[in-house]
């Protein structure tokens, strides 16, 4: 958590994304760190330009065409996976190190196979934990 923390108070823009309930916990993370007065983008919120990359370049790209486009080698990206496979997620992590960003990733399930889906709300529930940590540190 030390090195989460350091990391978004260096960082000029903090970029968060995850899909499906991670979504939803990249959104909560980046209205927290708003509410700190952290300037933190949620990519998978802008439902119209994530459609629009997703029908043109595809689904893979709609988060690294953003950081692409919007992100420098002083900000952050946040990745909330509970596999870490999908590839938005890996997609944004090259871009992220291409661009030189300080990169933080979420705890993902070290084994990933047919009985791993169980536990998708523990692993959750996990990462708001430490969503909170973070934004009561800050």
């Amino acid at each position: 958590m030390e090195n989460l923390l350091k990391a978004i108070k260096r960082a000029d823009t903090v970029y968060i994304c995850g899909n499906g309930g991670s979504a939803a916990n990249a959104e909560h993370f980046s209205n927290d760190l708003f509410k700190k007065g952290i300037k933190a983008i949620c990519l998978n919120s802008n439902v119209s330009l994530i459609t629009m990359i997703a029908n043109d370049y595809g689904y893979e790209h709609i988060f690294s065409k953003q950081l692409n486009l919007f992100a420098s080698s002083r900000d952050l990206l946040i990745t909330i996976s509970c596999s870490g496979l999908s590839s938005n997620i890996t997609g944004a992590l090259v871009v992220a190190k291409l661009k030189s960003m300080s990169i933080y990733e979420f705890p993902i399930f070290k084994t990933y196979d047919e009985h791993t889906f169980k536990e998708y709300g523990l692993l959750e529930n996990k990462h708001l934990e430490l969503i909170h940590q973070v934004t009561s540190e800050l």
